[in-house]
């Protein structure tokens, strides 16, 4: 069981309301992350639009935003958004084979050039981005605009918080 249960809707506060019944309107539910936002509903009400901004909004495909996003989950061992990025890879066309190869991608050719250079950027951000080595951004520019790599290191940011976020909090898994 969660360390910190997600609030029920009843239990929400007046001003997130809406948000928990657009959600149950959408998934069926109030996913288990946003219930447990609910907790600070200040928070959860900024969140949203950022998180939406970051994901779903940009230049980059959905294809690359995935890959970044499902590698960092993986790299962290969040069960929570391993699992719910593994069905939005599939929306986005990753496929099964990819999912399953993502841990050794650099060896496997079912993954393009640009492929590897996104998986490696997010691999080096997870682990340590103030390690992160002297022309990185350089080989990403040969893929990737100055505001895409913006972009992308956002996405890998935002990875990396819901993945401690869900952690710590021992989330259950519920989307995916």
């Amino acid at each position: 069981m969660a360390q910190v249960n997600p609030l029920p809707k009843e239990k929400a506060a007046p001003e997130i309301r809406d948000i928990f019944e657009t959600m149950e309107a959408k998934y069926g539910r109030v996913p288990n992350i946003f219930g447990a936002m609910g907790h600070r509903p200040n928070v959860l009400k900024t969140f949203l639009p950022f998180y939406g901004a970051v994901t779903q909004e940009g230049t980059i495909e959905p294809r690359f935003k995935e890959l970044a996003y499902l590698k960092t989950s993986m790299l962290n061992g969040c069960q929570y958004c391993s699992r719910a990025h593994t069905a939005a890879a599939e929306k986005a066309g990753i496929s099964k084979d990819e999912i399953d190869a993502l841990q050794f991608y650099r060896g496997s050719d079912l993954f393009y050039e640009k492929d590897k250079a996104t998986l490696l950027y997010a691999e080096r951000i997870t682990r340590g981005a103030a390690g992160i080595r002297e022309g990185t951004l350089e080989d990403l520019k040969k893929y990737y605009t100055e505001d895409q790599i913006v972009e992308l290191t956002l996405v890998i940011c935002v990875a990396n918080f819901t993945n401690r976020f869900n952690d710590a909090l021992q989330i259950v898994p519920d989307l995916g």
